[in-house]
């Protein structure tokens, strides 16, 4: 960091007539008196003596520190007072009405080495006292009498008074109720202990006195502009005219060293002039405000490499200054400030934000501003910031400090693009000659090249100027902005900023029909996008992208995004329109011969809203019907004609899937039939779905003063949530290139309309082979182009089973009683057997539980689905041994059920009971055959409590 330079000087008229004193004072020996804006101390008396004490002085009043303690509780400050030493003259003493803090003399000073009494009466009295009337009549009460008294002359006048006796006339005169105001300085020039003391005693009460006058006039200062500040509300009130004034306090600030302080002065006006300018666009302004609401003339750009441009200074102070005038004298005075506390990277953060403020600022004052005007004086301004911060900055602080100069590098880099589109730089065929005279125009706006950069090869003038004399120069430029900012922005973690600076160097590319180029930065800004879920970036990207891959040729690329374009409710109808047929026109063109489709991505294009089977627990058997529906949501903004509509399903043959019997299927099958599958905005990732909802939360800031409304606005509190970066994520885009499974079942629906909005497509299909389908694609077949949906999640699957007869015997109550006649329902499932006339099911008669006869007793036949089909009688034939029911006719997967009464005799033994069912006139087999199982034949084990726990086995065969 440079180190902070000595505190400009100003160039007011008195200023300048103090520097004439200076230059009569020097004499033989020559004494150099300096100006760097430091406390004025007047000198009167023997300016020999003084001048032969001034380098002594200049360098032994500064070294030691005082504690400045100020008024209104402000910290008390170590200072290093200096001072400007001049000759008195009346004309310096401050009149009426100047507010001129730096050439206010701060204390007055009488040197004299009289040491006898004749001369003092004769010369030196009338002397002191007509330089006493001058203070007094022109109220300056801060003075010293400094009485050097000197051996040597002492030595030669040996019938002189003692030393002590001038002293004390002159207090007795001059001093009586200020007795320290006469102060003794002994042999000044000699190197002695006695010598130096009396140095250092002189040199506290200067100090003393000095900073006494300094706080009591800067207070009064204060006071003063206070009160000119409180009378802004009044008519005639100028802000240039307390611009001045306050800025003479920065100025004092800084001759002190106190930058902080300085520059505190300088924000004060920046925010004083800031809210006049917001209330002027709220319909209250200011009588003064319109001096700056002049048309803008010159646009220079900001000018920081000298301490104070006293050229825009002189303008303020005139009242002739522009809205850009003010604002450039300002932010001058405040980078200098910023440089010498060594806080460079504050310049950058305020430039950033004062340019953007100023762009609002001319807005907001309806300033006339010629077209592309701004763009050179912003650009301009973000150059000079970035110079002038390189000049007092090394290598390795800039790249270590890039995340706060790389905000003005891509305004540059946004305004030079300006520039090019506004003057035809970037044109097909070139600037014409419309472009040509704005062109010159602009830079004449620029004026000359400033003295302080004309030997600068690299200046932001030459810069801006080489860039808009040519299209290859431009080009040059404007790349090698770009470049180095989208590489800032990278290496600092700005991965958002970096894609945004790479669309606009994608549609400069684009512009210069390079698609090649434009497409690397566009695919780069829409990952990013996509991740984070930016809906109309992502829009606006992907117009760019559709343009850029229909120039590159990429058919496919390019019918996927416009399918995404489609389906995009950020663009207008019209635009959707647009993308939908440029789909549809490639559809309907002629195939190529080779038979090959194009296969894109269903999500655009259609979704799939929700699945219903009927049967709703999706379970039939073999020669079943089954029937699924499909509910679409044509998102296409166009009614669209489809060739076909298929969906592709796996079969599967589990191991014992032939044991899982319609009973089981229904228990661990869904019931209503009904599979949802999630709603997904087109474009977006699948993460995105699953980020929680804003938190937003009304901001307000009052005043502590009056409790007014300062700030509005509304906070995020869980952004962090919200905009969390995916580094490692893959693309986000909808891939190309699907593939379709060959498979032999699929399920087809031919010529169908789609409607914008909810479709129902009906598939039906026979169950022919037992076993689990499972649906794995979508298919939508328009013309030569295929739209597939590659996975259907969540799992849908349905069931095709196929099952042997089967007999379930169960009391109708509880247990059965002894003794009294009670019912016993049988079910007969019929499976894949088809029931004939003349079947019949037979009982082995048992003594302890005969079955009792009603010629009533009716079967009821139940379908698959539970519903009753029919109704038959029985017929019961007994006999001593067996009793044979005649089933009624049923077709295949139906239940026969009916009821019969049994008795229970308790008197006779429990016996086994066979019960074998004969086709036609079969004889009864032996035991050992009844339970043989083979492919026509189910055994069921039922098992009956009995009142008095006796157990009845039933062994039932069903057999054809």
């Amino acid at each position: 960091m440079e180190p902070a330079p000595a505190a400009a000087a100003t160039t007011t008229a008195a200023t300048e007539e103090v520097v004439g004193l200076e230059e009569e004072v020097v004499e033989a020996p020559p004494v150099i008196y300096t100006m760097e804006n430091k406390p004025i101390v007047t000198c009167a008396g023997d300016q020999n003596l003084f001048s032969s004490l001034y380098p002594t002085l200049s360098q032994q009043l500064p070294r030691e520190p005082m504690e400045w303690r100020r008024s209104y509780g402000r910290a008390p400050k170590m200072i290093h007072l200096e001072s400007n030493f001049v000759q008195f003259k009346e004309e310096l003493l401050p009149k009426d009405g100047n507010k001129a803090l730096l050439t206010f003399p701060f204390l007055h000073i009488y040197w004299t080495e009289c040491c006898d009494t004749e001369v003092y009466k004769a010369t030196v009295k009338d002397d002191i006292t007509k330089w006493q009337n001058v203070l007094k009549v022109h109220s300056s009460m801060d003075w010293l009498i400094v009485v050097v008294e000197c051996d040597a002359k002492k030595k030669n006048k040996t019938n002189i008074l003692p030393r002590t006796s001038i002293v004390d006339k002159i207090r007795n005169d001059f001093c009586n109720k200020q007795s320290d105001r006469c102060v003794v300085l002994s042999d000044p020039l000699k190197d002695s202990s006695r010598s130096q003391e009396s140095w250092n005693a002189f040199l506290t009460k200067l100090r003393t006195l000095l900073l006494m006058s300094f706080t009591k006039n800067l207070g009064k200062f204060e006071d003063d502009m206070r009160t000119l500040r409180e009378k802004r509300t009044e008519p005639g009130w100028s802000f240039c005219e307390y611009f001045m004034v306050q800025e003479e306090l920065a100025f004092v600030f800084e001759m002190l060293q106190q930058f902080e302080d300085a520059l505190v002065q300088y924000d004060e006006l920046d925010a004083l002039f800031s809210q006049y300018v917001v209330n002027f666009g709220a319909g209250d302004g200011a009588n003064w405000l319109t001096s700056f609401c002049q048309p803008v003339r010159s646009w220079n750009g900001l000018i920081l490499r000298k301490p104070i441009d006293m050229e825009k200074r002189e303008l303020i102070q005139n009242q002739e200054a522009t809205l850009l005038d003010l604002r450039s004298y300002l932010f001058s005075r405040q980078c200098t400030l910023l440089i010498f506390l060594q806080r460079p990277w504050e310049v950058s953060l305020r430039a950033l934000e004062l340019l953007h403020n100023c762009v609002q600022e001319l807005k907001l004052l309806e300033v006339s501003v010629s077209p592309g005007a701004l763009d050179c004086w912003v650009f301009l301004s973000c150059l000079e910031v970035l110079q002038r911060i390189e000049g007092c900055c090394d290598r390795s602080q800039i790249d270590a400090n890039v995340s706060h100069t790389v905000g003005l590098w891509s305004y540059a880099t946004e305004k030079l693009k300006s520039l090019g589109y506004l003057c035809g730089l970037v044109s097909e065929n070139g600037p014409n000659s419309e472009d040509l005279n704005r062109t010159v125009d602009l830079l004449a706006g620029l004026g000359a090249e400033r003295p302080e950069t004309a030997n600068t090869a690299q200046s932001p003038y030459k810069k801006l100027k080489e860039a808009l004399s040519s299209v290859e120069a431009f080009e040059k430029h404007y790349l090698d902005l770009s470049h180095a900012t989208i590489e800032m922005y990278t290496n600092i973690g700005r991965i958002r900023s970096a894609k945004l600076v790479g669309k606009d160097l994608a549609e400069f590319y684009m512009k210069k029909r390079s698609p090649q180029k434009a497409e690397v930065y566009l695919q780069g800004a829409l990952k990013t996008y996509l991740a984070e879920g930016w809906a109309l970036l992502i829009t606006h990207t992907r117009k760019q992208l559709a343009e850029c891959q229909k120039h590159l040729g990429q058919i496919e690329n390019y019918l996927q995004t416009s399918s995404l374009l489609a389906a995009d409710t950020n663009l207008t109808e019209e635009e959707r329109e647009h993308f939908c047929q440029e789909i549809l026109t490639f559809a309907k063109q002629p195939s190529d011969g080779k038979g090959q489709k194009i296969i894109l991505s269903m999500h655009p294009f259609a979704q799939l809203k929700n699945l219903h089977f009927d049967p709703p627990n999706a379970v039939v058997h073999v020669g079943g019907m089954l029937s699924i529906e499909l509910t679409l949501v044509n998102q296409m903004p166009i009614t669209v004609t489809v060739d076909q509509i298929a969906i592709n399903v796996h079969f599967n043959i589990e191991k014992n899937s032939y044991r899982k019997t319609a009973e089981w299927l229904t228990k661990h099958k869904i019931s209503n039939g009904i599979i949802s599958f999630p709603n997904e905005v087109v474009g977006f990732s699948l993460s995105r779905s699953s980020l929680p909802m804003l938190e937003l939360y009304e901001m307000y800031e009052r005043s502590p003063s009056d409790n007014s409304l300062n700030t509005t606005g509304i906070i995020c509190k869980n952004v962090h949530m919200l905009l969390r970066r995916q580094e490692s994520s893959s693309s986000l885009e909808i891939p190309t290139g699907l593939t379709l499974e060959d498979g032999a079942h699929v399920l087809k629906c031919s010529n169908l309309i789609l409607e914008p909005g909810v479709n129902k497509i009906t598939f039906k299909t026979q169950g022919n082979e037992p076993g689990t389908y499972t649906l794995r694609q979508l298919c939508i077949s328009v013309g030569k182009m295929q739209f597939a949906l590659p996975h259907i999640y969540p799992i849908v699957q349905y069931d095709v089973y196929s099952q042997e007869p089967q007999l379930k015997v169960e009391p109708c109550t509880d247990i059965l009683l002894a003794g009294i006649p009670q019912k016993v329902k049988f079910t007969v499932t019929t499976g894949h057997y088809i029931m004939k006339n003349g079947d019949a099911l037979q009982l082995s008669n048992a003594d302890a539980m005969p079955i009792l006869y009603h010629p009533e007793s009716k079967a009821v036949i139940y379908s698959n689905t539970r519903e009753k089909a029919s109704e038959a009688s029985l017929m019961i034939q007994s006999s001593e041994k067996i009793t044979s029911i005649s089933l009624p006719m049923a077709p295949a997967y139906h239940v026969i059920a009916f009821e019969l009464e049994v008795l229970y005799l308790p008197s006779t033994p429990v016996c086994m009971v066979e019960n074998e069912n004969l086709s036609g006139k079969e004889l009864q087999r032996k035991s050992k055959e009844k339970e043989t199982s083979h492919s026509h034949m189910a055994t069921v084990d039922q098992k009956v409590s009995m009142y008095e726990e006796e157990v009845l086995n039933f062994n039932i065969f069903v057999s054809t």
